[in-house]
């Protein structure tokens, strides 16, 4: 194995000595004369990191800082980069489920803007939390993600994805994996040394790790000056996680060869460090030593450090975190499925598209030989020339009979579109309000629970519990308007759908009520201007009866709207000075053998000379460009498909009523 050469070891630690603070107050100073700019963004992110490695609760403020300012600027890539150093600061306190929580969030806005450094980073620090719960194979996947997409990018980032993958398979006891990968770390760093303070952070690392393997390995004394040098290189920095994991681990070996007071002292330093970091973890593992340390000597001791050691990991890892942490990573795992899912359908829809394409080619080359043979047979054949051009007649009137039918099918296509869209509209409108409520209340419950944590902290438990049930009071709202939003949307999704055929019992009133409301918010979310008075009376003792949802839906649209039209054109007509009002009113009527839905309006009417073309295919009276005459041919068809009659009463000038008469059975 290579190992540091003593005078440039020598010469770093000079350096780093000045560089370690240095960097910092340069950063501030550059900090202090900078606007408030992407590169002021950038100059608070890197204050985060490097004051992760010290002081938690000033990397967590500039990072928060920073994130402020880039969701000011709407600077994806620096709001990604701060989530990501807030993650990192949760992970060093303990937090994991919170730090999983910035570091997706982190990883789908890098994924969106397609910055592969952010999205490699976010999954190196993914795969850290995996590691963390035990999940080494799980962490290697993130960490050779991180590595294949850093391959060109940062020396320091493949350089930490090596290690990282070599920490798992040493704490699965592979030790020769881990050696591979920790050289291959380290001959990336002997490439990159023109950086001074980062080579001492990478260098301090792998000083770390090589002292693990060689303790693990049996060699106690080289294990040792591994540790130590963690520790010379760490001091002067004041490097308060690293000089605590050194700690612990000198503090180990001294135990083992029964140095008790040396012991001892180490493992005190450590605490100290870690305390002084705020490093949960450290903070755990220190605890724990000094514990066993004083169990033979110091029975009080020991019992101390062994409460403050419990009371810690109950707080930062107990069961109902460890779960919120395992479901997490359930999502992060169904997404991640999705993203591979997503991938294959698009390489599927490639090979299609290729596929079709070929085929598209075949065929060009077959029409080509096809007219080329045609071509030949006419040259050495005059005498069917006749016959031939009656060919040629007949395939060109086949031809445009295809084009007819393919324009018709278009124009259908496009009536349903126009309806679809117009649904969507009004969808949009409908499930605004439910969103604005979940939106609301989970603004609330945050400002809640921001003042829950305070009245625990200053022990109100009465005012804490008043304010937790407060908290699931307005979860209980969210969660009414969340289900009123999705079956909102699953009513869109179900009218989306192409029609089965398929009939089914539903209550005429309810879908008529439904479609009104979307027919009206979509037309009011097109026109601001938009203001119809709508009536309704429908009968309450309406049965269920059998009918396509989906298609009775649009035949509805389609009468509403024209409805619709009709009583806003009649206004415009007359001017604003009238006291005309437009009404549209819809009944229901449940009668002996058959129901009835009329749709009535106080519009222009229709003249009564083209009563008995408006339910004939392309028949309409708009402007050219502004309908396609087969949304009442639609509708016609519709309510005859299901057994049923639509017949129409009107007035010009006066109005307008469409009645459709439907058997109940």
């Amino acid at each position: 194995m290579k190992q540091i050469p003593g005078l440039l070891f020598l010469v770093m630690m000079i350096t780093c000595h000045a560089k370690g603070q240095e960097v910092i107050d340069s950063l501030k100073e550059r900090l202090a004369i900078s606007l408030p700019d992407t590169n002021r963004v950038l100059i608070l992110s890197e204050l985060s990191v490097n004051y992760s490695r010290v002081d938690q609760d000033s990397a967590m403020k500039y990072a928060l800082a920073g994130l402020a300012l880039a969701r000011e600027l709407n600077f994806k890539r620096g709001e990604a980069d701060c989530i990501r150093r807030s993650g990192i600061v949760l992970f060093n306190l303990g937090r994991y489920p919170e730090a999983l929580v910035n570091l997706q969030k982190a990883l789908l806005i890098s994924e969106s803007i397609h910055d592969n450094f952010g999205i490699g980073a976010a999954n190196g620090h993914i795969g850290r939390l995996y590691s963390e719960q035990g999940n080494f194979a799980k962490a290697r996947t993130f960490f050779f993600l991180q590595l294949a997409l850093n391959q060109s990018m940062s020396f320091f980032e493949r350089e930490n994805a090596f290690r990282n993958i070599g920490r798992t398979y040493f704490n699965e006891n592979k030790l020769d994996s881990a050696q591979f990968y920790y050289d291959s770390a380290f001959r990336i760093h002997q490439t990159n040394l023109k950086n001074v303070t980062q080579s001492m952070i990478y260098a301090v690392s792998s000083s770390y790790d090589y002292g693990q393997l060689y303790e693990k390995k049996g060699d106690a004394q080289r294990a040792m000056d591994y540790f130590r040098k963690c520790v010379s290189i760490g001091l002067p920095r004041n490097d308060f996680i690293i000089l605590n994991q050194a700690y612990v681990a000198i503090a180990a070996l001294k135990k083992k060869s029964g140095q008790i007071d040396s012991a001892v002292f180490f493992a005190k330093s450590a605490l100290t460090m870690a305390q002084k970091s705020n490093y949960a973890k450290g903070i755990i593992q220190a605890s724990l030593l000094l514990s066993e340390l004083y169990e033979p000597i110091n029975e009080h001791e020991a019992l101390m450090y062994s409460k403050s050691a419990t009371a810690i990991k109950d707080s930062l890892f107990n069961t109902e975190k460890s779960i919120q942490v395992q479901n997490l990573f359930f999502l992060e795992q169904q997404r991640q499925q999705a993203l591979q899912a997503q991938a294959v359908k698009f390489k599927n829809r490639l090979e299609l598209f290729a596929s079709l394409l070929g085929v598209l080619a075949l065929l060009i080359i077959a029409i080509m030989l096809y007219r080329n043979n045609r071509t030949k047979q006419k040259a050495n054949n005059l005498l069917h020339s006749q016959k031939l051009e009656i060919e040629r007649q007949r395939t060109k009137a086949e031809n445009a009979l295809e084009e007819l039918k393919s324009t018709q099918t278009q124009l259908i296509h496009s009536e349903k579109m126009a309806s679809l869209g117009e649904l969507t509209a009004g969808i949009a409108h409908e499930i605004q309000n439910p969103l604005n409520f979940v939106n609301n209340f989970s603004d609330v419950n945050k400002e809640l629970i921001d003042e829950l944590q305070s009245e625990l902290n200053n022990g109100n438990k009465d005012e804490a519990v008043s304010i937790s049930n407060m908290i699931r009071e307005n979860e209980l709202k969210i969660i009414h308007h969340g289900k009123r939003a999705d079956s909102i949307v699953k009513g869109m999704l179900q009218h989306s759908r192409n029609s089965t055929g398929q009939k089914e019992l539903a209550n005429v009133n309810t879908t008529a009520d439904e479609y009104l409301r979307l027919s009206y918010h979509g037309l009011k979310a097109k026109d601001k201007s938009f203001n119809v008075t709508v009536r309704t009376d429908f009968d309450v003792t309406m049965p269920k009866i059998n009918i396509v949802p989906q298609d009775f839906g649009r035949a509805l649209l389609n009468l509403y709207n024209n409805a619709f039209h009709a009583a806003i054109e009649k206004k415009n007509q007359i001017g604003g000075s009238s006291d005309y009002e437009p009404v549209v009113s819809i009944t229901t009527k449940n009668l002996p053998d058959h129901i009835e839905l009329q749709v009535m309006d106080n519009g222009v009417g229709i003249p009564q000379k083209i009563i008995d073309k408006i339910f004939q295919p392309f028949f309409t009276t708009k402007p050219s460009g502004s309908g396609t005459g087969l949304g009442l041919s639609l509708t016609y068809d519709i309510v005859k498909a299901h057994g049923g009659e639509l017949r129409v009463e009107t007035q010009e000038d006066e109005f307008s009523t469409f009645i459709i008469v439907l058997p109940k059975t």
